[in-house]
């Protein structure tokens, strides 16, 4: 297996496990050292920037406002210990959240670029639109 095989196979088991809708994905496939970048959305203007446990308290933030979120890839592309995924996100909001309502379908597209060292995220920079 080359190293794109590799680092192929665990996005795609990061992406399976998030969708399990638990928070394992994040001790599974983050190193506690990860830079974790998440460009300006209307519900973070300046951002989100942070390591594996900053991760964690965002994932369960989310988890409990999208009790159904969903990760989809549209598209993928790896190199020897990096990938780029396309991927469009989905959720119905259980809280009034800024402008959406209970109730209400939130979807995004997402660019993803990771960076893998021994096997884990140590790099990840989330691109978000809203659709």
């Amino acid at each position: 297996m080359t190293n794109s095989q590799e680092v192929e196979t665990l996005a795609r088991r990061c992406i399976e496990l998030y969708n399990k809708r638990s928070l394992e994905w994040v001790d599974t496939c983050y190193a506690e050292n990860v830079e974790w970048f998440e460009l300006p959305l209307p519900s973070t203007p300046s951002g989100q920037h942070g390591n594996q446990a900053f991760l964690r308290n965002v994932a369960a933030r989310l988890l409990s406002l999208f009790l159904d979120r969903q990760m989809t890839i549209h598209n993928l592309v790896a190199t020897d210990n990096s990938v780029a995924l396309e991927l469009e996100w989905k959720g119905t909001a259980s809280a009034t959240i800024g402008t959406f309502k209970i109730g209400s379908l939130v979807q995004y597209r997402v660019a993803s670029f990771l960076t893998f060292a021994h096997g884990l995220i140590i790099k990840q920079v989330d691109y978000c639109v809203q659709i």
